[in-house]
């Protein structure tokens, strides 16, 4: 009865044109959308603020409590592409479903991890239903909702992305203080068990499409990401891995360019404007990760602030940054979209250079400038690069690269954490560290606005 009443609103010639109006069954789609792109989001951040602890329980060096981060950013990463398309074709209900159960089991797994090899290796598999999760959360969406009741989802969609990431630095901070930052995992077991339950129940079966999956470029695509991280940061022999990665990545170039259904279409790098926006995502997510894995980790080494409390002092940033994204489209609308991401750009850079140049200080409100003014850069130039990422695409590839993109800011968290590490590998005291992290975001910053400037700036103009 209720999908007879979903077809009949659909078909309508208003449709669902105000969410108010929405099926029973379209509000349940909305709902586990929204919780399930907040949880990929939320466990990405909520391990920031818990790390000092997580460092000290499980007796992690340097090393391995980055590798915490970047296995999960690199299968989210790897898998994210072929996520979507999955899909597509054997259906979202049942992919929807695959990936709570693998992010829910992978949750509970990190929670209960007792050493480094544990804890890494149950981030990656938490970090392939988080890269199965977050497209079709996205495709349940836009499969569901039409005209301005879509574009309203996905300004939910966009909203709860922003939100996920300052909930997920209160959590774990709070969890981390006053319980165990093991309980910040521990809860996605029993939300993801609710969500298959309901999935199960309610979520349509929608019609599968015929397809084909490039397996060997998805295999290829994720060694090559995982090897060159590696040589940056864990390897013994950092020279060969590298050496090898780059072989890897040759030949995934050159299968992308054999096979009918590629993974990557290398058409979507023939713009310029698109080809910049890919790596200037890149580098900014590079530069990003250094400032929210380090800045926690400083206040609490250096201020003596408890999780809970380091989450508090970077709580205004979080909500500055959430409302800057939301009302990035306005300043778009009275200047251009390369004009709002230079000032994002410069904006990052300028906060990273002050943050390296307080790092020997204890005074909280100098600190506090950084973050601040790297909020609103950071969401300046998000919303831009995205907009300049599907610049001028085809419809038959503007899912790939919206994957490439997204895949590019999550590769661009994992490299840069394995540089941060690797540079920092020989210091000790965390002011040292934080730091020089500052000075190398600033510089992956400014490569990024220099390709802004010498390749986005001019494609725009024409």
């Amino acid at each position: 009865m209720e999908r007879e009443e979903e077809k009949a609103v659909q078909a309508t010639p208003t449709g669902i044109a105000e969410a108010a109006k929405t099926t029973k069954i379209q509000r349940i789609i909305l709902g586990l959308a929204l919780i399930g792109a907040f949880l990929g989001v939320l466990d990405t951040s909520i391990v920031y603020t818990g790390t000092v602890k997580m460092a000290a329980q499980l007796q992690l060096n340097s090393n391995a409590l980055s590798w915490v981060q970047v296995s999960y950013a690199l299968t989210y990463a790897g898998f994210m592409l072929v996520g979507g398309k999955l899909g597509d074709i054997y259906g979202r209900k049942r992919l929807f479903i695959t990936s709570l159960i693998i992010f829910g089991v992978g949750s509970l797994a990190v929670g209960a991890a007792t050493n480094a090899l544990t804890m890494i290796s149950f981030r990656a598999f938490q970090g392939i239903g988080a890269a199965i999760l977050a497209p079709n959360c996205l495709a349940l969406l836009t499969d569901t909702f039409t005209g301005k009741a879509r574009q309203q989802a996905i300004g939910y969609y966009a909203s709860v992305i922003g939100a996920g990431a300052a909930v997920g630095l209160v959590i774990g901070g709070f969890f981390a203080t006053f319980t165990s930052w093991r309980v910040g995992f521990y809860v996605n077991g029993p939300i993801a068990l609710i969500m298959v339950i309901v999935a199960g129940r309610d979520l349509p079966t929608a019609r599968q499409q015929a397809g084909k999956i490039d397996w060997l470029g998805t295999i290829l695509s994720i060694l090559a990401m995982t090897s060159i991280s590696y040589g940056l940061d864990g390897s013994p022999w950092p020279i060969p891995t590298i050496l090898i990665s780059l072989f890897l990545w040759v030949a995934f170039i050159i299968s992308q360019a054999k096979v009918s259904l590629p993974t990557m279409p290398l058409e979507i790098f023939a713009d310029r404007e698109r080809m910049a926006s890919y790596i200037s995502s890149l580098l900014f997510s590079a530069a990003g990760i250094g400032f929210w894995f380090y800045t926690p980790q400083f206040m609490q080494g250096a201020f003596g602030f408890s999780p809970f409390l380091t989450a508090l002092g970077m709580l205004p940033m979080a909500v500055l940054l959430f409302i800057v994204a939301v009302k990035a489209g306005k300043l778009v609308e009275h200047w251009n979209n390369s004009i709002v991401m230079i000032l994002g750009f410069v904006v990052v850079l300028l906060s990273l250079v002050e943050l390296a140049m307080v790092a020997h200080t204890t005074n909280y409100w100098l600190l506090l400038i950084g973050p601040l003014g790297f909020a609103i850069g950071f969401a300046l130039a998000f919303a831009t690069l995205a907009t300049s990422g599907l610049a001028r695409i085809r419809p038959a590839v503007s899912g790939a690269a919206s994957g490439v993109y997204n895949t590019a800011r999550q590769f661009g968290g994992a490299l840069g954490l394995a540089i941060f590490a690797a540079a920092t590998a020989h210091l000790t005291k965390i002011a040292d560290v934080f730091g020089q992290a500052m000075l190398i975001g600033a510089g992956l910053t400014f490569i990024g606005l220099v390709l802004v400037v010498a390749l986005i700036v001019p494609a725009e103009k024409h």
